[in-house]
C-alpha cells in the first residue's frame, strides 16, 4: 500500500470521486464519518475501486459509509 498518502491526498481523492468537498482536516477528524461529509456508499465505492488502482490497496478492505475516513486513512497508511 502507499504509505505516503496523507490527509489532504485522500481528501482530494474523495472530492475528486465523490464530488464532495473534503479537506485534509475533516479526514483527520475521527469522530468524522462518511455519511457525515455527504459521501454515500456508491461514492465510497468509487473512492476505493480508486485507492486499489493507483494505491495498492487490497481488494478485500470493506468500508461502510458509517465509518471514518481516518480510519480508510489508517488502513491505507498500514496504521490500522
Amino acid at each position: 500500500m502507499d504509505a505516503h498518502l496523507s490527509p489532504n491526498d485522500l481528501a482530494a481523492l474523495i472530492s475528486r470521486c465523490t464530488g464532495v468537498t473534503v479537506t485534509g482536516e475533516q479526514v483527520t477528524d475521527s469522530d468524522r464519518t462518511f455519511d457525515d461529509l455527504g459521501v454515500d456508499s456508491l461514492g465510497l465505492m468509487g473512492v476505493l475501486a480508486e485507492l486499489q488502482r493507483n494505491h495498492g490497496m487490497s481488494r478485500d478492505v470493506d468500508m461502510q459509509p458509517d465509518q471514518s475516513p481516518l480510519e480508510l486513512l489508517n488502513l491505507v497508511s498500514g496504521r490500522a
